[in-house]
C-alpha cells in the first residue's frame, strides 16, 4: 500500500506508520513463536533428561551428587537437597531452573531463600544470570528484567523475597495460589525459611502436570519443618558431602570454584583428633580418613603446614567447633545442632537405658522411690491432658487422654496419684488448669495428696541458674532441667514413646540480647509438631523444684 493509496483512502501519514509498525509488530511476534516452537521441539527430548540439558545444551560437567539432585526433582514432587558447603547445590539448582523453564513451554519457576535479600539475589539468581550471560541465545526471545525471566505471561523465572516483617498469614499468603502445569519452587538456604512460606508453596502442589519443590541447606540442627519433613518420608533426600566432590578425591580443581581438598584436609586438622589407643568408639562421633586424603597435607591459615593424614579414625571434637564438620563436609546433621535445646545422642542414650531396665526388672518402677508427677492440662479440644510419672531418672509410658473437663480431669489424677503413691503433683497452672492442683489437694487431703500448681509463664526463680545466662520464664528453666538431665545422669531413661521423643527434640534455645535464655515457644513447636507438645510438657513440670533449691551445671563454653 503506497501513499497513494492511503490518499485515496483518506488516511493520514501518521495512520501509515502506526499500520507499517503493527505489521512489523505481527511479524516479529510471529517469528518469535516460530522460534519458541522450534525451541520447543528441541527441547523436548530433555524433558525427562535435565543431565542431559546440562551437558549437551549448556556443555557443563556436573558431580554425581548434583546429578542425583537433577534426576530427583524430575522423579519425585519434593526433593531436599542436604549438602556440604561450596559443593555446587546453588549452581545445580540454577541449571535445574532453566531446564525446566526450557523444556516445559508453559512452565512457571519461582525461586526464594532465606532473608537477607542477598541470599536470592547473590547466590541463586546470580547463578540464573550467569546462564543467561553464557547462553544468550537461549534467552533471544526472553524479557529479562532484575529478577525475572519471561517467555509470555503465564510462563517465567522469577524471584520471591521472603518478607521479613507482617502477619504468618500475609508470608503465607504471597507464595499462595500459585498455578500452572509444570511449576516448580526452589527454596535455598531451606532450613531458615519461615513454616508459613512452605504452607503456602504446599498448597500450589496440589495440582498441574508436574508440580516440584526443591529445598536446599547446609543440616545445621535436627530441628524445624524441613528436618520433620526427613522424618516423616515426605521427601526425597539427596546428600551432597565434599568428600565425594571431584576437587577433593583428585585434588585437583575439576570444577573450578567449588570446594578444594586443601579446605576439606584443613577442616579434618581443625575439627576432628587422632583416635587414640584403646579409646571408646562413640557412634556418630568418629571420622574414617578416606584413602585419597591419606598422606595429604594443606596449609594452615597462619602459613604453616599440617603433618600429612594418617589412615584410621579420627574423633570429631563436637565440644568445640567440630559440629561444623558434620554440615561442612560431611552434609550430616551434628548430633545436637548449634542452637537444638536436646540431643539426639542423649535422648537415644537414654532410650536404650530405659530398654535394659525393662529387659531386667520390667516395667516395674524402683522400689525404693516414690514418683513425682507432671500434668498437662488440655487447653484446646485437640490437645490432651497428659500425667508423667518419674521415679528418680525412671519415666514409664505417660498415661494421657482427651477431653476438657476440669472436674474429671482432676478426678482422673486424683486416681492416679493414689495408685501410684505418688510424692507429689505438679500441675499445670496456666489457663484453664489453674484450679486442677488446689482442687487435689482440696479433695485428697485426707489421702496426703500433695499438688502444686506451676504457673510455667512467670519470671524465672532466682536459684535456678546456668552458666550460660540467665532464664526468660519459669517454662524455660524446666525444659533446660530435661536437657541437663538427659546430658548429665547416666540413670536418665525414656520409655518409646514417639510423640514425647519427637517433643524433645524439636525444641531450640536462643540467648537474647539482655543475656537471657528462652525456649522455642509452644506456639512455635505446634506449628512443627503439628500438635501441641504435651508429652514433653509433663515431663518438665515432673523437674519444678518445690522442696530445695537446684541449681543446673553445664559444661558449656561460651563462644
Amino acid at each position: 500500500m503506497n501513499n497513494t493509496d492511503y490518499a485515496r483512502l483518506g488516511k493520514s501519514e501518521h495512520t501509515r506508520k502506526w499500520v507499517e509498525k503493527m505489521i512489523q509488530t505481527a511479524w516479529e511476534e510471529a517469528q518469535r513463536l516460530q522460534r519458541a516452537t522450534r525451541y520447543a521441539e528441541q527441547f523436548a527430548i530433555y524433558r525427562d533428561d535435565p543431565v542431559g540439558f546440562g551437558e549437551d545444551i549448556l556443555h557443563e560437567y556436573y558431580t554425581e551428587d548434583v546429578k542425583k539432585v537433577m534426576l530427583s526433582v524430575r522423579d519425585n514432587m519434593v526433593t531436599i537437597a542436604r549438602s556440604a558447603t561450596e559443593v555446587g547445590k546453588s549452581h545445580g539448582a540454577a541449571r535445574i531452573a532453566v531446564w525446566f523453564y526450557r523444556v516445559f513451554p508453559d512452565a512457571k519457576v519461582y525461586l526464594t531463600a532465606a532473608p537477607p535479600i542477598e541470599n536470592l539475589k547473590k547466590i541463586l539468581w546470580g547463578e540464573i544470570m550467569g546462564v543467561v550471560d553464557k547462553h544468550a541465545a537461549l534467552f533471544l526471545d526472553d524479557k529479562i528484567s532484575k529478577d525475572t525471566i519471561q517467555r509470555n505471561p503465564e510462563s517465567f523465572i522469577t524471584c520471591i523475597a521472603v518478607p521479613t516483617t507482617g502477619t504468618p498469614e500475609q508470608r503465607e499468603a504471597k507464595y499462595s495460589g500459585k498455578h500452572a502445569p509444570h511449576i516448580l519452587f526452589i527454596v535455598d538456604e531451606g532450613d531458615a525459611v519461615p513454616d508459613d512460606v512452605f504452607k503456602g508453596i504446599e498448597g500450589c502442589l496440589s495440582g498441574g502436570l508436574m508440580p516440584r519443590l526443591l529445598i536446599m541447606f547446609n543440616p545445621r540442627a535436627q530441628q524445624g519443618l524441613v528436618y520433620t519433613k526427613e522424618l516423616n518420608h515426605q521427601a526425597n533426600v539427596i546428600k551432597l558431602s565434599a568428600l565425594s566432590h571431584p576437587n577433593v578425591v583428585t585434588g585437583k580443581p575439576v570444577i573450578p570454584g567449588a570446594v578444594s581438598q586443601s579446605s576439606v584436609i584443613r577442616r579434618v586438622n581443625e575439627w576432628t583428633r587422632p583416635m587414640m589407643e584403646n579409646e571408646i568408639e562413640v557412634p556418630g562421633l568418629v571420622f574414617d580418613v578416606p584413602d585419597f586424603l591419606v598422606g595429604r597435607t594443606a596449609e594452615a591459615f597462619d602459613g604453616s603446614y599440617y603433618q600429612p593424614l594418617q589412615p584410621g579414625k579420627r574423633i570429631i571434637k563436637v565440644e568445640d567447633e567440630g559440629k561444623a564438620f558434620y554440615y561442612m563436609v560431611l552434609g550430616e546433621y551434628p548430633p545436637q545442632g548449634e542452637s537444638q535445646l536436646i540431643s539426639k545422642d542423649w535422648i537415644d542414650a537414654a532410650r536404650s537405658r530405659y530398654d535394659l531396665y525393662v529387659a531386667r526388672n520390667g516395667l516395674t518402677p524402683p522400689a525404693e522411690i516414690r514418683p513425682v508427677s507432671g500434668l498437662d492440662v488440655s487447653e484446646l479440644g485437640g490437645d490432651w491432658n497428659v500425667y508423667c510419672l518419674r521415679y528418680g531418672g525412671f519415666v514409664p509410658p505417660v498415661i494421657a487422654w482427651q477431653g476438657m473437663d476440669i472436674d474429671w480431669t482432676t478426678e482422673e489424677a486424683l486416681k492416679m496419684s493414689k495408685k501410684y503413691n505418688v510424692d507429689i503433683n505438679m500441675v499445670d497452672g496456666m489457663g484453664v488448669g489453674s484450679s486442677v492442683a488446689p482442687a487435689m489437694a482440696r479433695r485428697g487431703r485426707k489421702d496426703d495428696v500433695r499438688a502444686v500448681s506451676v504457673k510455667v509463664s512467670e519470671r524465672p526463680l532466682p536459684f535456678i541458674k546456668t552458666e550460660l545466662g540467665e532464664f526468660s520464664s519459669i517454662r524455660d528453666q524446666l525444659w533446660w532441667a530435661v536437657r541437663e538431665w538427659l546430658k548429665n545422669d547416666n540413670d536418665a531413661m525414656l520409655p518409646p514413646d514417639k510423640m514425647l521423643l519427637e517433643e524433645l527434640m524439636v525444641c531450640s534455645y536462643e540467648q537474647r540480647l539482655d543475656g537471657r535464655i528462652k525456649v522455642s515457644d509452644k506456639n512455635r513447636m505446634k506449628g512443627v509438631l503439628k500438635r501441641s507438645p504435651d508429652r514433653a510438657d509433663a515431663l518438665c513440670l515432673t523437674f519444678y523444684p518445690v522442696r530445695r533449691a537446684k541449681v543446673i551445671t553445664v559444661t558449656y563454653r561460651n563462644r
